[in-house]
């Protein structure tokens, strides 16, 4: 099927869609695709199998944040991928890799509870989808200090790592309203002031001015964070400066409202692994994949299991998951996705995070997801299945590191053969009690990273205070 595209309508790409810089693997560039509130339905997530069979090699992989990325696309044929994505109704992150300033951040796609609307009457991802429509492509918004992340949650719990959001909407219900208590100023990256976990701004935000509040928010990131530098231009830093009665009294000024003040320091924790109980009767099921790695053939196979039974939709979820909705038989599911997938439910293969260190050329041999599946199979030797290990390539922190219960990530090792590729060991971190992790030891790497690693298991699972050699 060939794609004609005028040059008139390329107007319509601007500020919608963005081709990210990969350097690593052969791949110069990468596609994230958005996939609001992590829904996404049979018919779309075939056409994205597609995509990735026809532009990236059938290789695919669910994001933290609930998008799906594809690896060595062809600029050439970028336009025509855009065609296709506008079709389907999808849009992009921007990436600003290729700017050095602090200028052209956007609102990235905004995480949400992958069971909104399923176990709880209170559904955000409405709200969550609004948002999207309203950021994506809105010239208003597409030159931000640096871009903004925005997480929503209404299940009763932290699923989605509010902590680590620039804005993380923690859902309640407050004398018998419903809205959000908002944690601000989260980002565990190393730009100034370094790894920094939001912090609740003791209001509580009615539903029904939710929206207005978010855009707020990211219009104070807009017109009063830094651009004097990247690396001092994420809203963590604003945050720093002002305080959180600062940001408070500036968000009520822009909005007109006065919020009523509450007490909520700590969400509660929450996933949605395995199996349960949706409010219709009917059941969801999580299908764990490790560090979000699919193919174009099993995109296909999850649309049709979601088709054969439930009603055709998935979601997506933070841990890099695929959640089926409305099932009606769990084992029948199970069964048949067996098929084509190893399934082993399990902490340790549920909630173990990796980032794609791998294309973004940051680390040499062994990246991310690859240190990730050898130390999970570590792990699953010796009958360990209860922890979860958070590995990124590099100091930005893609896969989380600093709020892993066990947190590695990536760092060049100078030895008497040369430079290798190591990392540094961390434990004890928590997004939902907003804890960073400690650092266990530095620059491990070879045998010596999996005799700290097997030291560390041993002080968490005896409940011992850690301590490195």
């Amino acid at each position: 099927m060939e794609i004609s595209i005028d040059i008139g309508d390329i107007g319509k790409f601007v500020g919608r869609y963005s081709l990210g810089r990969d350097n690593g693997q052969n791949s110069l560039h990468f596609l994230r695709i958005k996939v609001p509130a992590g829904q996404v339905d049979s018919d779309r997530l075939r056409k994205i199998a597609d995509l990735s069979r026809r532009y990236g090699r059938g290789y695919a992989e669910v994001t933290d944040r609930q998008s799906i990325q594809l690896h060595w696309i062809d600029s050439d044929n970028a336009l025509e991928i855009f065609e296709r994505l506008y079709e389907i109704g999808y849009s992009t992150d921007m990436c600003g890799q290729a700017f050095s300033g602090a200028c052209m951040g956007d609102v990235r796609n905004i995480v949400t509870c992958p069971l909104s609307g399923k176990i709880s009457e209170f559904d955000v991802s409405d709200l969550s989808k609004k948002l999207t429509d309203f950021f994506t492509g809105n010239p208003d918004y597409l030159d931000l200090p640096r871009k903004f992340k925005i997480a929503f949650t209404g299940c009763g719990g932290d699923c989605v790592r509010l902590g680590i959001n620039d804005v993380g909407m923690y859902g309640i219900t407050h004398n018998g309203e419903r809205g959000y208590v908002p944690f601000v100023g989260g980002s565990i990256g190393a730009s100034f002031p370094g790894p920094t976990l939001a912090k609740s701004l003791g209001i509580f935000v009615p539903e029904s001015q939710a929206f207005e509040f978010v855009k707020a928010v990211v219009e104070i990131h807009r017109d009063f964070s830094s651009r004097e530098s990247k690396a001092k231009a994420r809203f963590k830093n604003l945050v720093n400066e002002w305080g959180t009665e600062g940001v408070r009294e500036e968000i009520e000024r822009k909005t007109g409202a006065e919020y009523e003040r509450v007490n909520v320091e700590n969400p509660r924790p929450a996933h949605h692994n395995g199996h349960g109980t949706q409010i219709d009767g009917l059941y969801y099921y999580t299908l764990p994949v490790l560090g979000g790695v699919l193919s174009a053939e099993k995109l296909e196979f999850i649309a049709d299991m979601a088709e054969k039974h439930g009603s055709g939709e998935v979601r997506l979820t933070p841990e890099q998951n695929v959640t089926f909705v409305d099932v009606a038989d769990v084992n029948a599911l199970k069964r048949d996705l067996s098929r084509i997938f190893e399934i082993r439910e399990s902490r340790l293969r549920y909630s173990s995070i990796g980032c794609a260190s791998d294309f973004c050329g940051k680390t040499k041999e062994p990246h991310a997801k690859e240190i990730m599946q050898k130390l999970v199979d570590h792990c699953e030797k010796r009958g360990i299945d209860d922890v979860a290990i958070f590995v990124s390539g590099c100091r930005n922190a893609c896969g989380c590191h600093h709020v892993g219960q066990i947190g590695l990530v990536a760092r060049a090792v100078k030895t008497e053969r040369g430079v290798v590729q190591g990392y540094d060991l961390l434990y004890g971190g928590s997004f939902t009690e907003l804890k960073l992790a400690k650092v266990w030891k530095e620059g491990l790497y070879g045998e010596d990273l999996i005799r700290e690693f097997e030291k560390l298991l041993e002080v968490i699972r005896n409940g011992t205070e850690a301590k490195a050699d």
